[in-house]
């Protein structure tokens, strides 16, 4: 839709998108973006980044207001605020040199484009089909291959946000020691994620099957991992952090004695 603004119709005019069918709007969509390179890539990058920052800037917070509620008992919102300003810059080298290794992967799709080559042209498919076929099973076993390398990497690298915020690293050691703790608490940071995704997976699967009938679900599902799913995990993974590294935890039964230990 941005690119549909920006470049807008042959006629000089924006169009209605409702008026149009999905063929005349993609094609409209690509001329534009076609006929205006440098810029379309330009503007991807920088909304990119920007995106990135912002993330970065709630993921520091919400990490920070977590550190504080379990090492307290207690957070307020200002610990969002103070946290995401002072480790949001860090936390979008981070997150930029982890989406950085995870495009390295790319390689592995390399042999399968370079074996395919040029196959715009029917005649290419009808000479030659063997390298034809031969060439997309190589290419599928490459993105195969980069999706459990990318795979890997997040579940590897799951703790480098947090210990750089909670140890006030820099990115490179945050790297360092995100990494040195996956491989001390393997069992523990893959279980987490598994519950992570896989409560993702069921909010997901709620949205689809229920939501597509019912508004009211839709909008829950769509609310609850902002709300509900992504704090109880961004809670997990500090507080696992945190007792592996042996920091001190808030015990929330010391509220329940009294003077006399009753």
């Amino acid at each position: 839709m941005i690119g549909f603004l920006f470049f807008g119709s042959n006629t000089g005019s924006i169009a209605d998108p409702s008026t149009l069918p999905s063929t005349e709007l993609y094609k409209m969509l690509w001329e534009g973006f076609r006929d205006n390179m440098a810029i379309s890539v330009l503007a991807i990058i920088v909304f990119s980044l920007l995106g990135m920052f912002l993330q970065a800037f709630f993921t520091a917070g919400a990490i920070g207001m977590a550190k504080k509620a379990s090492e307290t008992g207690d957070t307020v919102l200002f610990d969002m605020v103070r946290s995401g300003s002072k480790n949001a810059f860090r936390l979008f080298l981070t997150n930029l040199l982890i989406t950085l290794m995870l495009l390295a992967g790319i390689v592995f799709i390399v042999p399968g484009a370079l074996t395919i080559g040029d196959l715009s042209s029917l005649s290419v498919l009808i000479e030659n089909p063997e390298a034809a076929v031969g060439g997309m099973g190589t290419l599928a076993i490459g993105i195969l291959v980069w999706g459990i390398y990318s795979l890997i990497i997040n579940i590897a690298l799951s703790l480098a946000p947090y210990a750089l915020i909670i140890d006030e690293l820099d990115p490179l050691d945050a790297l360092k020691t995100g990494y040195g703790f996956f491989k001390k608490n393997k069992l523990d940071v893959f279980l987490i994620w598994i519950i992570a995704v896989g409560l993702a997976f069921i909010n997901g699967l709620l949205g689809e099957f229920m939501g597509a009938q019912n508004t009211l679900i839709s909008g829950i599902t769509y609310i609850i991992p902002i709300l509900v799913l992504q704090p109880f995990i961004t809670i997990l993974w500090t507080r696992l952090y945190l007792s592996r590294e042996g920091k001190d935890l808030d015990n929330h039964y010391d509220l329940l004695s009294g003077p006399d230990g009753f």
